[in-house]
């Protein structure tokens, strides 16, 4: 078996995870089934970026979004203790129908897409991806947005801080 036919066979595995995971997210009713969907989503598309050699984008989307993000989601889910199926208590809409032509609409959409990007695929440079890559981007013509998104997440932490913190009762003399 060549190494590209191993390449392709691990992508479309990959994707049709990716696409199993995002239906679950949308079509399950319980809401820790939608954080594990969501989970398998992420996962299978770090995986797609590693074959896209964008390994530094694979890593932070494990860290930030499979391993943050999804973690959280668990958490608030837990905490709130809504763990039972929803119900939709409004009036009767035909979903399928509609899923059906949303469908059609986004295949429709999505393969002039696939065309262009086969296109755009031989024009790649050699060091996409990498770290080096990004830090010298980052570092140099990105510094001031990179620098206002530190500060701004800084900020929010000292906020969910400070939220955070109760007010200590002082004790009775």
């Amino acid at each position: 078996m060549t190494n590209q036919l191993f390449t392709l066979i691990i992508f479309y595995v990959l994707a049709v995870l990716a696409v199993l995971g995002g239906a679950t997210v949308i079509l399950s009713r319980r809401p820790m089934r939608c954080a594990v969907g969501l989970l398998t989503t992420l996962l299978s598309l770090s995986g797609v970026y590693v074959l896209m050699h964008a390994h530094l984008v694979a890593i932070l989307q494990v860290l930030v979004y499979a391993g943050g993000i999804t973690v959280l989601f668990g958490f608030v889910i837990m905490f709130l203790r809504q763990g039972g199926p929803q119900r939709y208590r409004g009036p009767f809409m035909p979903v399928w129908i509609v899923s059906l032509f949303t469908a059609g609409y986004l295949v429709y959409l999505v393969l002039p897409v696939i065309r262009a990007a086969e296109a755009v695929k031989e024009t790649v440079p050699p060091d996409y991806g990498t770290i080096q890559l990004m830090g010298k981007v980052l570092l140099s013509a990105q510094l001031v947005p990179f620098e206002a998104v530190a500060i701004l997440l800084l900020m929010t932490m000292v906020g969910v801080i400070a939220l955070a913190r109760r007010p200590r009762k002082e004790a009775a003399s």
